[in-house]
């Protein structure tokens, strides 16, 4: 969807959504029935705890925004963060908006036929319970009560396993509230919601909302490995709450991408393109069951998108796309298809080809026929375009029974590397065997990054964090495999982007299980350690830090030479995104006046500026300068060194005019952690111009005047 319009583009780069179907489960009911009371739909309050602002996987390369409505991405409505940006720090955002729709037919009391959807995007007909619980929830693997693979499943000792979703909710009855949940991967975000309010009906002339009685439960997982840094992996468990079956169900999922740097070329959603790959790759892997090197395929059908080259956005380089990695099927095809794939991919462009009511949203997810599939050709030239694929018919969903179904948003370029991306995704999703049981989303994991803290100061930056890493058993295997921590900086953020780039992150420390003692202070939890980073640290700028575990290897052996069967144990590393962490190193608030200095000062507008550090010229105009952005459209700064706590700064001309003041209670900024500082924008809002400012300083012990000069 274009930026700040009602109708989105499907122009998706360099990511893909992957969709893949589970079980279908008739008559299945959980432990408690408080929500299969037929027919069981809640009232319309306007109060429902709907969280979206700020939430998003920031673990690996992609950062995808979360919601409790059945859609990601930030639909324009949070400028703070990233809608799904790819690669992390790029600034380069590939989706506008995605989104789930559930669509079938349900017969009334008179036997007559209704054709329902139920649609996220854009119909924005999913909403949590008015409920102060249903909120997004976040865990990852070894987090208490999340247990889900070996003898420690059943976290609670009560002879069930994974019975009590991550929702905030007594789902088992037994007193105790999520202690037995399946937590998966590095990153997890659970919520719950449901289509059955009409809340949104309130605001329609038309295209009024029906629901069919569905709860959605949603997880997300995000991965921190090497070969699982580009993908989202979504599971859905759809239900139907109703007392009416649903009929020739499809699911599907809708998505509009607006590629490129949108925040600062609105229009990037202009030029994308979109096709369709159906294609098998092959690849030779280790069988941990028999230690052999077997050949594996895998079958990916895969609606994608890619930005036109040229246009207001430059070149976007990547592909997006939407691939079904596995669904329920029926040799018969008389309840679920018979094979998995792809039912109907349609590609259009935003405007009068949007589906306008219910019925014509089920013929997009239905295609041209319920027996096979319809597969839009490639689009010839760039427009806003959004697309849809669907996998179905469902012949039935009974009341009581649920959909199960992934995803995975996948990002990758060049082509080449975005079908390896959309293969190991499907890899993962397929999992492995363990103790005769099939475990889904399943890969290998480094240790959990350990519970750590930034500490600034004048001049340097002091690290310190606790042995969490090294007491928890890796996830798959069971082994305790810890090898050592590894400590990251990301110097010369400005903002570009929510978080740093990965070619800002650089490791300054490692050390192995020998090295530990050395920086072992002997106390327990978060200061047991101790890294002290004071090399080319300034006070006032921005730093990232984040420490980080490896393990020895033993519960992965990666596949050297396929020829050969040589294998090699290989550790697995952590991601700086675990336990990334801004600060802004400083002294210490002064105790007496006389001590103010502003930096830098004199203030250069010219970046080529000679007192401009070398390693900091190519990054700041000045040092200290942020890009612009919606937040702070200046991007321009300067910082007060030796200001005491309590200080109030009133800035004038020569001529004595008040140009700017603020009261500095602390040494920092409670938001953003920053030392104090200015950016050089009037009380008028307007930026200044060059010339020599006086400063005024008043504190608690007494005051003082100095100067500041911009020079251009």
């Amino acid at each position: 969807m274009a930026r700040g319009r009602l109708c989105c583009s499907a122009a998706l780069i360099g990511i893909v959504v992957v969709l893949i179907f589970g079980t279908l489960l008739e008559g299945e009911t959980s432990a408690h029935n408080e929500d299969f009371g037929f027919p069981q739909v809640y009232p319309d309050p306007s109060d429902r705890v709907v969280k979206f602002l700020g939430k998003y996987h920031n673990l690996n390369n992609l950062l995808l925004h979360v919601s409790n409505m059945g859609f990601f991405g930030d639909w324009n409505s949070d400028p703070t963060s990233p809608s799904a940006e790819w690669p992390a720090g790029s600034g380069i955002e590939y989706l506008f908006a995605a989104g789930l729709w559930v669509g079938g037919v349900v017969y009334d009391e008179f036997n007559r036929p209704d054709t329902l959807v139920s649609a996220a995007v854009y119909q924005l007909e999913y909403y949590p319970k008015p409920d102060a619980r249903d909120v997004i929830y976040k865990t990852a693997e070894n987090e208490p009560g999340g247990s889900r693979i070996g003898d420690g499943a059943d976290d609670d000792d009560d002879n069930l396993v994974d019975e009590d979703w991550l929702d905030g909710y007594d789902n088992d009855g037994d007193g105790f509230i999520d202690e037995d949940f399946a937590a998966i991967s590095q990153q997890m975000y659970t919520c719950t919601f449901y289509d059955t309010t009409t809340l949104m009906n309130a605001n329609r002339t038309e295209d009024f909302h029906k629901p069919l009685n569905l709860r959605v439960r949603q997880e997300s997982y995000a991965w921190g490995g090497e070969a699982a840094k580009d993908f989202i992996g979504v599971e859905y468990k759809v239900t139907n709450i109703g007392d009416s079956t649903i009929y020739q169900a499809y699911v599907a999922f809708m998505v509009d991408a607006d590629i490129g740097p949108v925040r600062q070329v609105p229009t990037s959603y202009t030029d994308d393109m979109a096709a369709f790959i159906d294609t098998t790759v092959k690849k030779f892997e280790l069988n941990l069951d028999t230690g052999k090197i077997e050949p594996n395929d895998y079958d990916l059908t895969i609606g994608y998108m890619y930005d036109y080259p040229g246009g207001d956005d430059g070149d976007v380089p990547g592909y997006i796309g939407v691939m079904f990695l596995g669904h329920t099927v029926d040799e018969t095809g008389r309840l679920a298809p018979q094979r998995v794939e792809i039912h109907m991919f349609r590609s259009w462009s935003s405007g009068e080809e949007d589906p306008q009511d219910d019925k014509e949203r089920y013929r997009y997810m239905r295609g041209n026929s319920d027996f096979e599939q319809t597969i839009d050709p490639p689009t010839t030239k760039p427009q806003d375009y959004r697309f849809l694929v669907s996998a179905g018919p469902f012949a039935r969903i009974p009341p009581g029974s649920t959909l199960v179904f992934q995803v995975a948003f996948v990002c990758g370029h060049p082509f080449d590397d975005f079908i390896d991306n959309a293969a190991y995704a499907q890899k993962i999703y397929n999992g492995r065997v363990i103790d005769d049981i099939l475990y889904h989303w399943v890969g290998s994991s480094p240790p959990p990054p350990p519970n750590q803290m930034v500490i600034p100061s004048d001049g340097k930056v002091i690290i310190e964090w606790d042995d969490y890493s090294e007491r928890v058993p890796d996830p798959l295997e069971g082994c305790f495999d810890f090898a050592g921590y590894r400590i990251w900086r990301a110097d010369g953020w400005r903002h570009e982007s929510e978080v740093p780039t990965e070619n800002q992150w650089k490791l300054i420390a490692h050390y192995d299980l020998d090295d530990l003692p050395a920086i072992d202070t002997g106390l327990e939890g978060v200061g047991k350690y101790r890294y002290i980073d004071s090399v080319g640290v300034h006070n006032g700028l921005p730093y990232w830090y984040a420490v980080t575990a490896f393990d020895d290897g033993r519960a992965f052996r990666f596949v050297v030479d396929p020829e050969t069967d040589r294998m090699d144990s290989i550790p697995f590393y952590g991601s700086y995104a675990q336990a990334q962490k801004l600060v802004y190193p400083r002294a210490e608030p002064a105790r007496r006046m006389g001590k103010v200095r502003i930096v830098p000062n004199p203030y250069p507008w010219n970046p080529s500026n000679p007192t401009i550090p070398d390693d900091l010229r190519e990054s700041h105009r000045a040092i200290g300068d942020m890009v612009e952005y919606e937040g702070d459209p200046s991007g321009r700064r300067v910082t007060f060194v030796g200001l005491p706590r309590k200080s109030m700064v009133r800035v004038y001309t020569l001529a004595g005019d008040l140009v700017w003041s603020k009261y500095f209670e602390g040494p920092n900024d409670p938001i953003t952690g920053a030392p104090p500082q200015w950016n050089l924008v009037s009380r008028n809002n307007q930026e200044i111009v060059s010339g020599i400012y006086i400063v005024h300083v008043e504190s608690p012990y007494g005051s003082e005047i100095t100067k500041f000069v911009v020079v251009r």
